[in-house]
């Protein structure tokens, strides 16, 4: 306690000084905090806007369709599967889907054809899970019961030259191998800014498509969601058991979008080098600070030791001035970083007024990401940022707490 009381009284002796270095260690507590809020809520966005638009946090198929994409691996879900899929822990619902490849036409001479991609859906559940209704460009979404209707991506739309209302012939391989052919009223045209989805994607309503093809009641994958994505575990857990047979395939959202992932780690990366140096400065700094304070105090360090004080207190004296020094820095700056994100938090910041480039936000775009920045802050974030911290001040204290713990009592008759 008498050397706490010592090491809080030292730092007022120079209060400028101490001012100073607490100021720093607010400084990076406060940007460092920011920095990593920022990239966490940022991706945690990312994640969500991904993953709504369609591929979802799971998706069960049977083993080798994500690989071939055919209808050979189309499955049925049993009676079974479907309440066990009703029943998911911590799930936001599912969502059967039906896929294939094929070609739509205009429908008059001469039209050219274009290659597209025809997903079966279920219009009801893709609401509710996705945002793929809310996409309509033009027109209205597939409806259940409603006939031969198709909704087509923009992009292909303008290069087959329809329009909400013609008719367009859909052509493609049904279950057994054969050519089905059908007319298809477009009822609208969908745009999220994947080349995917505007340059190919056809959508259908599922039991329709399922008719076309000759699937009966087959699809090609289910896709789960999440409520919250940072408790998906037990939907995983949940959907081995309710498919257990090793025909079955569970892929998460990782594995369906890794693109995303890199972009994100490429992201991260960027962020810690950035709070990375940060950090090492303010060390230095904190280095610097103390050092100086032994230097000047040479003398009152002789005396110490002419009193009887053992060279492990002096060490151990500089090494509490440090963490105080540093703890002080780091009240003040959680003080106020907390209240800044929290505010954040509710008011994300676009993107070109952070400074970020064309390049990244067309990239962003790519994926169906809106172009802002939003700050998630988390315990983790306010715990292990300050232990951080804290380390880097033991490590720059650790050099001048041991010059001065060799200092002897003739250093404060030569100082004299």
């Amino acid at each position: 306690m008498i050397l706490l009381r010592l090491a809080w009284r030292n730092l007022f002796r120079n209060p400028r000084r101490t001012a100073l270095t607490a100021a720093a260690g607010a400084f990076a507590a406060v940007l460092t905090i920011l920095s990593l809020a920022m990239a966490y809520g940022s991706h945690e966005r990312w994640i969500e806007e991904v993953v709504r638009l369609y591929p979802g946090h799971f998706e069960v198929s049977l083993d080798g369709y994500r690989e071939n994409r055919t209808l050979d691996y189309g499955m049925e879900l049993s009676r079974a599967a479907m309440d066990g899929l009703n029943a998911l822990p911590e799930s936001d619902g599912w969502a059967p889907r039906l896929e294939s490849w094929g070609l739509v036409v205009g429908d008059e001479d001469g039209a050219t054809g274009r290659a597209a991609w025809v997903v079966g859906v279920d219009a009801e559940r893709e609401q509710h899970l996705t945002s793929l209704v809310s996409s309509v460009e033009r027109g209205r979404f597939v409806s259940p019961g409603s006939g031969r209707e198709v909704v087509l991506g923009e992009t292909l739309a303008k290069n087959l030259g329809v329009v909400e209302g013609d008719n367009v012939i859909l052509l493609s391989a049904d279950y057994y191998g054969s050519q089905s052919a059908d007319r298809f009223r477009v009822i609208g045209t969908i745009e999220v800014g994947n080349p995917e989805f505007d340059s190919y994607a056809a959508f259908v309503d599922l039991h329709q498509l399922q008719d076309f093809l000759e699937m009966g009641e087959g699809v090609s994958h289910v896709a789960v969601f999440a409520t919250d994505p940072g408790r998906a575990e037990p939907i995983a857990v949940q959907l081995a058991e309710i498919f257990p047979d090793e025909s079955f395939e569970l892929l998460s959202w990782e594995e369906l979008i890794p693109d995303v992932i890199q972009f994100m780690v490429l992201d991260d990366l960027g962020a810690y080098l950035t709070t990375g140096v940060l950090i090492i400065v303010v060390g230095f700094g904190l280095l610097n600070t103390i050092l100086m304070s032994v230097f000047e105090r040479v003398r009152e360090f002789g005396v110490l030791r002419a009193l009887g004080l053992r060279p492990s207190a002096v060490f151990k004296l500089v090494m509490i001035e440090s963490l105080l020094l540093s703890l002080l820095g780091i009240a003040i700056g959680l003080a106020l970083v907390i209240p800044l994100v929290l505010y954040l938090e509710q008011a994300p910041i676009p993107g070109e007024a952070m400074g970020m480039s064309q390049d990244t936000i067309d990239a962003m775009e790519l994926f169906n990401i809106d172009a802002v920045i939003v700050f998630k802050l988390t315990m983790r974030q306010v715990i292990v940022v300050p232990l951080i911290l804290v380390f880097v001040a033991i490590l720059a204290a650790l050099p001048p707490a041991i010059k001065a713990s060799r200092g002897r009592p003739v250093d404060a008759l030569r100082e004299a």
